[in-house]
């Protein structure tokens, strides 16, 4: 691993960084290199500036982690017709939902948001870029675009993971992740469009990673010399050192 310093100040990102440890010094031979707090500067106007909490580059491939340490219900990446067919589905559920959750929720439409209540007077709603989700897919869009002419000289094609990890353990009821449509926590699969979004504790990121580390077919890992390549060019492109 190539060594780094960390100074944390988020609890919930030095968490991730405990468990990405703990999955290296576990698994040495997937040659875990562990990035964190990285800031994407793009070229590409299509691609903003972004900051990135974690990312892994190792033999099992290219993983990007936005870490959530939030209190609250968080209803994640969810739609109004999704909360409506929790309340019923009807006009008595849509008058519901209307006179509880702030007007911003009831004007997003068919736009996806996530959605964290932590009182009834304290309700966040993250749309578009701020979605966790899309900063992350956004994160790995930028990533792409700084390296990917590189590594295609390199003939390196990997394929970047992209994960929201909603990391605060409580037993509290109020302190939970409400998934809907099942994007979470998802087992391991040799398709990788069917790896979900992310995980809501630690221990199903755990096993996750234990699927991938036993189950991934070989012809899809990178060889070490394609893992320190990747590194290396994470140092001297977006590290400059």
């Amino acid at each position: 691993m190539i060594p780094m310093s960390v100074n944390y100040t988020n609890r919930g990102e030095y968490r991730t960084y405990k468990l990405l440890k703990e999955l290296s010094n576990k698994y040495p031979e997937d040659k875990f290199h562990i990035f964190a707090n990285l800031y994407l500067d793009s070229d590409d106007s299509r691609f903003p500036n972004r900051q990135v909490d974690h990312l892994v580059i190792c033999r099992k491939g290219i993983f990007m982690i936005e870490t959530k340490y939030w209190t609250g219900t968080v209803y994640h990446d969810v739609r109004l017709r999704d909360l409506l067919k929790m309340v019923g589905g009807n006009e008595a559920g849509k008058t519901l939902l209307s006179r509880l959750l702030p007007q911003e929720v009831m004007n997003q439409g068919n736009q996806s948001f996530t959605m964290c209540i932590k009182s009834p007077e304290n309700v966040q709603v993250y749309t578009g870029d701020e979605n966790p989700i899309r900063q992350v897919e956004l994160s790995g869009l930028s990533l792409n675009s700084l390296i990917q002419d590189k590594l295609n000289e390199l003939g390196i094609k990997p394929y970047i993971h992209e994960f929201v990890f909603y990391n605060y353990v409580s037993r509290a009821a109020d302190d939970q992740v409400v998934d809907p449509n099942g994007v979470l926590n998802r087992p391991y699969s040799n398709n990788y469009d069917d790896w979900g979004e992310g995980f809501t504790k630690p221990q199903h990121f755990r096993e996750f990673y234990d699927a991938v580390h036993e189950r991934l077919p070989r012809q899809l890992e990178l060889r070490d010399d394609q893992v320190d390549a990747i590194a290396r060019l994470i140092h001297r492109t977006i590290l400059f050192d």
